[in-house]
């Protein structure tokens, strides 16, 4: 699979890498969108804007200024604790594009759905992000490790944050083999980690596109009591390791 893109368009997704050039809302400096076409805008103010002529941002507009270069941007900090008392260290963004892989659209919700959830979000709700977070948290993501708003049991950031990762790679999923008969494998806990296998690396989900992730592993993340814990936890399930 082809690197994943530092930034994307906003709203059709096109990355670095593909034949555009992507700029910046200059006001916010949040939302980026592609530049593959120039007509002007006639009813927002130049200032409103990083480039005129983009599409994308046009189409964009009446869902992102709502939060953009508002003091309120920070609202989602009360959200960043996590269950295992990890801290989400990027910013919760709205899912605007679409995943086929998944079906779905703007909010990250079924496609044949989309429109009346943005509708809803820029009428009723003003396009006021907070507010449409408490109505529809899994149309979110966390930019630091790609999970969705609506999971809070962890960041998964496999050694970008400050604190060591929790996620079962980074502490515990080194793995080696050793058996005196080949079809009775016997696992062992080795101190290294273990990158994000690529079912799992690789994963097109909505709240995943666009970002550039790590793979791991966090080397401050190891610990052998819980390594081995969720190692045999992860083998009575049959969760890939």
């Amino acid at each position: 699979m082809s690197a994943v893109p530092v930034h994307a368009c906003a709203v059709c997704h096109k990355g670095e890498g593909d034949t555009v050039s992507l700029m910046q809302c200059s006001r916010c400096k949040t939302r980026y969108y592609c530049g593959k076409s120039m007509s002007p805008f006639p009813s927002l103010k130049s200032s409103h804007l990083a480039f005129k002529g983009s599409t994308c941002q046009q189409a964009d507009w009446p869902t992102h200024k709502g939060s953009c270069n508002k003091p309120s941007a920070k609202w989602h900090d009360k959200h960043r604790k996590c269950q295992d008392g990890s801290n989400h260290e990027g910013r919760l963004e709205l899912i605007t594009w679409s995943s086929q892989k998944e079906g779905t659209g703007w909010g990250c919700c079924f496609e044949e759905e989309s429109d009346d959830l943005r509708r809803k979000f820029e009428t009723e709700f003003n396009s006021d992000e907070e507010k449409m977070h408490e109505y529809w948290p899994q149309g979110f993501r966390w930019t630091c490790c790609g999970t969705s708003a609506d999971m809070d049991w962890g960041c998964d950031h496999h050694g970008t944050g400050s604190r060591p990762c929790t996620c079962d790679f980074c502490r515990f999923v080194g793995i080696g083999s050793s058996s005196r008969y080949a079809d009775v494998p016997t696992y062992c806990v080795i101190r290294s980690g273990k990158p994000l296998p690529d079912s799992i690396y690789n994963d097109a989900s909505a709240s995943r596109m666009g970002l550039q992730l790590r793979r791991g592993p966090d080397p401050r993340s190891f610990n052998r009591g819980l390594a081995s814990l969720a190692l045999s936890m992860r083998t009575t399930m049959g969760l890939e390791m």
